[in-house]
């Protein structure tokens, strides 16, 4: 048997007759499968065995959700063990617990191998308030697993999954694993396809010392292997080696600082950030876990000595890794004469079916106070190691040059139009209009503080608001076509008068001059010409004084254009750029200045699809179903205009009370019971929010202050990358307090020019 790699093809219309499909969470629970088609002698013997195993853990369930300790190691062993007691072979779903009732599954495996008859039941517990049960049943060597999900709800285990499949690989391993996998059929609801999905169980049967499991834990998992190569090269105090203190730098940020690093990746995705840390702030982070000189650092890093600060470049698209990662598993370890501890780790990789890719060995120093520095990693040779296929480097100096600033083109990456609309004559008046335009708002870059930028960005630092405002209303007041994000489009006529053009088939040009948050000038130019369209673009940047000069022109075919009749336009490149948005947009029709401000404060940094806050009807009788963890990141943003601070990955109780309670009709025992209380630390674990594709977003186009002081909204969602201004319509209702803060009352959505079913629940 192979390892097959998820593939996926397209087929619009019903699922197959017969298969029926339900949709669950993710990380530990499972996400969608196949329900089985089994005989009634074999549902009628399922369904018993299911009766029983729901009553076994009842109480530990119980009380572990009384207590919020459903995610607790300790309440994970004790139903582990209960259902050991009972005769059944368990374990966690993350190998921190010896498996029960081993024998059995030792000769199961024996039995499959021998090519007889075998059946056992497995149960997989989850730190999520549920576990997965696992049916095998073995004939002439083939494994077919039905796989039953149960959660603890409303006071009551439950079945909420089955599936089956036939296992495409299957392994006892020498390291004492059992890994099996295989494949079902799922229909995506988003993209109305079926997609061939694996599920890869690695399952530690052969019992771990917990001495060992808990060294990992301190020492090797917080590391792991995703995005760094510490434990993959060899490495020591003398000798640092190919060790990218970069990546290290990203895991250790948060830990020292309690925050996530804020030192991330340019939103345009042809722009290479760059970020000068000064020296201190740097080796801060880096030195509280390894023990190197400030010279030696420098020597393996990017330092510059004139301002004394390491270069640093976050990690881009080109340097984005595959999403299935391996986990450290401690086997051995040995305290050394100096205090320093040896620990052997082998390379688990349930994706690739191997419980043993490689094994390496990590001497640590611990410190007092519970810290801990890192002193050397090597891989122990073996012949039958195994490759690092998941990881991928961060670019070295010459493959970043290549892509980010190596092309004479500055826009290279955007596709180019092979036969351009306009003549070169006319490309020369579009630009030296476009300087005489940057000439009438001098002033105001004049005094604006010059940095050594990349050549992609405007060379200024810290461009305000406001300042992008007044250059707006300053080409506005030339006649000139303006916009800026958050601020009226000044002379929107010339744009409405293009679109009729284009609608009646005349040739027609019109210019944009677009305002970049970083006081970047755009000269947007489209063209309708010979029945085809483009857009000739000119970028202006800046140097000191407020002198204008040409960064550089593209020339690219536009698949289409439309003007909404409630005033957005919205355009779409022949070619989408890699990772870009699939349309482009102004609002170019005014919005009242209160709605903007309303939109700013109580809308703005909302998301439709990470969370429920905006997607579903809720009120303070329903008001639990919106409460996930995940949304603490952005109300906390919109309570304190600041980032998210943690400790250690942690927001402390008082402070996620008083800002969720603020914010919702919701009590402490409320946010207790569903966003994942740790009594142990008295706080809530922090749970980041990753930037999903092409995401709408609300804003107020008109409000009511009611009698009682509250105020409704009503929000349009604007989803530009499928062409709507009015996707679904919010009706929300703030309760403003005299501090300046406010919560949130209620929500109900009506669908619009979209189904509701495009937004993630």
């Amino acid at each position: 048997m192979e390892w097959k790699n998820a593939g996926c093809f397209w087929k619009i219309g019903l699922a197959a007759t017969g298969l029926m499909f339900s949709v669950s969470g993710c990380g530990d629970v499972p996400s969608v499968e196949t329900l089985a088609i089994e005989s009634e002698s074999e549902a009628w013997i399922l369904e018993k065995d299911a009766e029983r195993i729901e009553t076994i853990c009842q109480e530990l369930y119980e009380k572990a959700v009384e207590q919020n300790k459903s995610a607790d190691l300790e309440t994970i062993r004790s139903i582990v063990n209960q259902f050991g007691e009972n005769g059944y072979p368990a374990v966690d779903s993350r190998n921190q617990v010896d498996m029960t009732e081993t024998e059995q599954v030792v000769h199961f495996c024996e039995m499959v191998a021998a090519g007889k008859e075998a059946e056992i039941n497995i149960i997989e517990v989850n730190y999520q308030g549920g576990f997965v049960k696992y049916n095998l049943q073995t004939k002439d060597g083939n494994v077919d697993v039905v796989r039953d999900y149960y959660k603890y709800e409303n006071g009551y285990m439950q079945r909420k999954i089955t599936g089956h499949y036939r296992a495409e690989n299957w392994d006892y391993t020498e390291e004492g694993y059992l890994m099996f996998s295989g494949a079902w059929l799922l229909e995506d609801l988003y993209m109305l396809a079926l997609c061939e999905r694996e599920e890869y169980v690695a399952l530690r049967v052969q019992p771990l010392d917990e001495t060992y499991r808990e060294l990992n834990r301190k020492y090797i998992l917080p590391i792991s292997y995703e995005r760094n190569n510490m434990f993959l090269v060899d490495w020591s105090e003398e000798d640092f080696g190919e060790l990218n203190f970069y990546d290290m730098y990203d895991i250790f940020y948060p830990k020292v600082n309690a925050v996530p690093i804020p030192y991330v990746a340019d939103d345009n995705l042809g722009v290479g950030a760059v970020y000068q840390i000064p020296r201190d702030e740097f080796e801060r982070v880096i030195m509280a876990y390894f023990n190197i000189d400030s010279e030696i650092l420098q020597l393996q890093t990017i330092y510059c000595s004139e301002n004394e600060t390491y270069e640093y470049r976050p990690r881009g698209f080109y340097e984005v890794e595959y999403p299935e990662y391996p986990y450290p598993e401690v086997v051995g370890a040995s305290e050394n004469s100096d205090g320093t501890i040896a620990l052997v780790v082998n390379v688990v990789f349930p994706y690739a079916g191997d419980s043993k890719v490689y094994a390496h060995e990590v001497v640590v120093r611990p410190l007092e106070g519970g810290g801990v520095q890192y002193i050397s990693n090597r891989v122990i040779p073996d012949e039958d190691n195994g490759g690092e296929a998941w990881y991928i480097p961060r670019l070295t100096e010459e493959e970043w040059k290549e892509i980010y600033g190596g092309n004479d083109d500055t826009y290279w990456y955007i596709p180019q139009a092979s036969d351009c609309l306009i003549s070169e004559g006319e490309k020369k008046v579009l630009q030296s209009g476009a300087l005489s335009a940057a000439e009438t708002v001098r002033d105001i870059y004049r005094n604006a503080e010059i940095i050594d930028a990349s050549i992609y960005s405007s060379g200024i630092s810290n461009f305000t608001s406001e300042q992008r405002k007044a250059v707006v209303e300053e080409l506005g007041k030339s006649g000139l076509v303006s916009v800026t994000e958050d601020t009226d489009m000044q002379n929107y006529e010339a744009i409405e008068k293009f679109y009729a053009d284009y609608l009646k088939g005349h040739d027609s040009m019109v210019t944009v001059f677009e305002v970049q948050r970083d006081g970047m000038l755009g000269a947007v130019t489209f063209i309708y010409r010979r029945a085809k369209l483009q857009v000739y673009y000119i970028g202006i940047r800046w140097k000191a004084g407020g002198i204008a000069e040409i960064q550089g022109t593209s020339t690219s075919d536009v698949a289409e254009i439309n003007l909404t009749e409630k005033g957005y336009f919205i355009y779409a490149y022949e070619t989408v750029i890699d990772y870009a948005n699939l349309r482009q947009y102004w609002r170019i029709k005014p919005l009242s200045g209160k709605c903007r401000a309303l939109t700013r404060k109580y809308i703005s940094g909302l998301s439709y699809v990470d969370y429920n806050v905006l997607a579903i009807n809720w009120d303070s009788s329903n008001v639990e179903d919106i409460l996930m963890p995940c949304m603490f990141e952005d109300i906390y943003q919109i309570y304190t205009g600041e980032n998210t601070r943690t400790l250690g990955w942690e927001i402390p109780a008082e402070q996620y009370e008083k800002i969720m309670t603020t914010c919702f009709p919701v009590s402490i025992e409320q946010l207790r019971t569903h966003c994942g209380y740790i009594e142990s630390s008295d706080s809530y674990p922090y749970e980041m929010i990753y930037s999903r594709p092409y995401p709408p977003f609300g804003e107020v186009i008109d409000y009511t202050e009611n009698a009682d002081g509250t105020i409704t909204l009503f929000v349009d969602g604007v989803w530009p990358d499928y062409n709507s201004d009015c996707a679904f319509t919010n009706q929300i209702v703030v309760q403003p307090f005299e501090d300046g803060t406010f919560r949130y009352l209620s929500n109900s959505i009506e669908q619009r020019e979209l189904d509701l079913a495009f937004i993630a629940k």
